[in-house]
């Protein structure tokens, strides 16, 4: 794997990690705290936006741990 395929994979896994941090403040805090969260966690407001508005693009499951 290249290092450019392997940092890559470490900031989606770190940009997941953020998203699943603001679902549980969301569920504790509400919203605006939630996009405050991801503002300052460095998530774009696209992906801020429909994952904190939409509970069908939200994951019901983490694919990460999978086998495939």
């Amino acid at each position: 794997m290249s290092e450019t395929q392997h940092a890559d994979l470490r900031a989606d896994a770190q940009m997941a990690a953020r998203v699943d941090r603001a679902l549980k403040i969301l569920e504790t805090d509400g919203m605006h705290a939630a996009f405050a969260f991801m503002q300052l966690a460095g998530v774009p407001r696209g992906v801020a936006r429909r994952v904190l508005c939409s509970t069908q693009h939200q994951r019901q499951h983490d694919r990460r741990r999978l086998t495939r």
